[in-house]
């Protein structure tokens, strides 16, 4: 079996029985089982955390990372590998992560005069905040690293071009809920109750204008309220509703005025409704910002493998990702590798039912990172 074939295989086996964050525990054992059969030596430094080092003949060490956890989505694709976990599914691509980084390890695992070190990390949770990379982090898996590189697969994202950013790549991902207390009534009769649906929908009216109206326009910033629930019954005026939303931003100064606006909102509508209210704003992954020289490093290999007309420099994205902790500790850069293609009808975004991928992408994805990482031990 070739490596192309290799990869392949893994992405099938890992996509077939995905796990939940924190949960990853087959995962974690089929890496490891894979790594020994290529003579190497997995350390699981977490639960389902895993490092593993391919020493060479140089001082300096360069540490790729893979996520490998998947989501709690119900697969809709119909595939020979569909996932047999029901309700959990690779929605995200970190089944090819996994299988990329596997083939990173068994190039490697091939050479006998490597420049250098490569610490390869498999890490859990990237999906459910506060994330696998800190307690990875706490467990030494950077001790000794001099530089971290990554790549995410994107579903509609076209395969076969790279999307590298040189400095900011993703957002500040912050969570808020909203409980809302009033007082419940019959639908008959709203002068005797505090209606919380009716108040409830002026507040999410009213969030909605802090980025339209209140953050400078040139300022990147999302809010969005996800989730809405209140009332019991049709005729009876509810007495209780819960929000929760996200906000993405890029800048501190920005972050931290939507968290006090969204405070100060509630405390106007306590004293014009008399309602009470429980307010958390819950910081998540900080933005994630890119070492230019690691990026363009990454650039340069990406143009050898698959041309220059097939590099892309988009504008940063208001997703959110744990890699972001790596980079604040030592130099690094993670990118986005395509791997949509529209005339096979896959397309779907990431975190969608029917997301999946051209695999003839894995290949080069995990050309990149090898090349890549050898570049930085020959600098």
């Amino acid at each position: 079996m070739n490596t192309e074939e290799y990869i392949i295989s893994l992405r099938r086996y890992f996509h077939e029985y995905p796990e939940l964050s924190f949960k990853e525990y087959k995962t974690a054992d089929k890496i490891e089982e894979e790594l020994i059969k290529l003579g190497l030596k997995p350390e699981r430094i977490t639960e389902t955390g895993i490092i593993c080092d391919i020493r060479g003949n140089g001082n300096k060490t360069v540490a790729i990372r893979a996520d490998i956890d998947a989501l709690p989505v119900k697969e809709e694709n119909n595939i020979e590998f569909k996932s047999k976990n029901e309700g959990i599914m690779h929605a995200c691509g970190h089944d090819t992560h996994i299988a990329m980084l596997l083939g990173v390890a068994k190039m490697f695992s091939e050479e006998k005069n490597i420049n250098g070190n490569i610490r390869l990390i498999f890490q859990p949770a990237e999906e459910l905040p506060p994330g696998g990379a800190p307690a990875m982090i706490k467990n030494g898996c950077l001790d000794g690293v001099d530089y971290i590189i990554g790549q995410h697969i994107w579903g509609n994202k076209e395969m076969g071009k790279a999307y590298i950013y040189d400095h900011e790549m993703m957002s500040n991902a912050d969570r808020f809920v909203i409980k809302i207390n009033g007082k419940g009534g019959h639908g008959s009769a709203p002068q005797d109750a505090i209606d919380i649906i009716y108040i409830s929908a002026h507040l999410v009216e009213m969030l909605n204008t802090i980025v339209s109206r209140e953050i400078d326009p040139q300022e990147p910033a999302v809010l969005t309220v996800g989730t809405f629930y209140s009332g019991t019954r049709f005729n009876v005026i509810a007495s209780h509703a819960e929000l929760t939303g996200t906000v993405r931003t890029f800048s501190r100064e920005v972050q931290e005025k939507i968290e006090r606006r969204i405070g100060e909102i509630l405390n106007g509508l306590k004293e014009t409704y008399k309602i009470k209210y429980e307010y958390e704003f819950e910081k998540g992954y900080p933005v994630l910002i890119n070492n230019e020289e690691v990026s363009k490093i990454i650039e340069m290999n990406a143009i050898g493998i698959l041309g220059k007309e097939n590099i892309i420099h988009p504008k940063p994205d208001m997703g959110g990702e744990d890699f972001a902790y790596y980079l604040q500790k030592i130099p690094g850069a993670y990118y986005f590798l395509g791997g949509g293609n529209r005339k096979k009808n896959m397309f779907s975004p990431n975190h969608s039912s029917t997301f999946n991928i051209d695999e003839r992408a894995l290949y080069s994805g995990s050309l990149i990172l090898k090349k890549s990482a050898e570049s930085f031990l020959k600098k």
